[in-house]
């Protein structure tokens, strides 16, 4: 089974479909798109015509708690029990999928934003939801660092104001959501494979303002799943460098 998690920038725009040419590539059996912002219009208009694209037969959204920012899942499994949790800046959408594997439940998510205080409810409310399911995965941009990256500490200084307040606190630098997640059992599928000096930003997207070579897409399994964890990657080439601000990430369990 392939997982794939991508934030398109709000929506993806013009490059959607440069976004699509990306995903039918990689042909995932489940993806999370962040930011699927105008998915909703004119009666799900977007959501349908990329799910039909795409070849997903399944497909649902997570509306945000804030503006425009949903997340959208589509899948070649059928969606089991949808739970949209509230409240979050962005969105969080949980469906379980029959798989050969057994039942899966999948977290797809997009964190808050704005600061690692804002982020610790968040996750606290969909670890709690997920508590009773042995296979799981949780997956989206999770706005955070993780300290098994090891950034260095004078990043800090070329910071602007609203990387600042989101990265860091009393100049340091914060990991404190992705703690919680792994402190909770779930294993980083990129740490597990040796992966995770791979940035999942930023693109060419960001490249005239200041913005260091961070993950912020995550891909987390539970530990029953660890056996079956294949590979994971951030897909870079041309097309993933100026089709948004995040390049997508992937895993394969089998």
């Amino acid at each position: 089974m392939k997982v794939m998690s991508y934030n398109i920038f709000n929506g993806g725009g013009e490059h959607l479909p440069l976004i699509l040419a990306i995903i039918k590539k990689e042909s995932p059996d489940f993806l999370t798109l962040n930011e699927a912002n105008t998915f909703i219009a004119n009666n799900h208009k977007l959501l349908k015509h990329v799910a039909k694209d795409l070849n997903f037969p399944h497909f649902d959204i997570a509306l945000s708690g804030h503006g425009d920012y949903h997340v959208a899942v589509f899948s070649k499994y059928k969606l089991h029990h949808i739970t949209k949790l509230q409240p979050l800046e962005r969105a969080c959408l949980i469906s379980h999928i029959d798989t050969d594997l057994g039942q899966i439940a999948i977290a797809s998510l997009h964190l808050n934003p704005y600061a690692e205080d804002l982020r610790h409810p968040e996750i606290d409310l969909i670890l709690d939801q997920l508590k009773s399911f042995d296979l799981t995965i949780i997956t989206g941009d999770f706005n955070s660092l993780s300290r098994h990256d090891h950034y260095n500490p004078r990043v800090i200084q070329k910071l602007d104001a609203v990387l600042t307040k989101k990265l860091t606190t009393n100049d340091q630098l914060r990991f404190d959501a992705i703690d919680k997640i792994i402190l909770s059992g779930y294993i980083d599928a990129a740490v597990e494979l040796k992966r995770n000096n791979d940035f999942t930003v930023p693109t060419s997207f960001n490249e005239h303002a200041f913005h260091p070579e961070v993950r912020f897409d995550y891909i987390f399994i539970s530990k029953p799943l660890k056996p079956h964890l294949k590979d994971y990657q951030v897909i870079k080439n041309n097309t993933t460098f100026k089709a948004s601000d995040h390049y997508p990430v992937i895993a394969i369990l089998s």
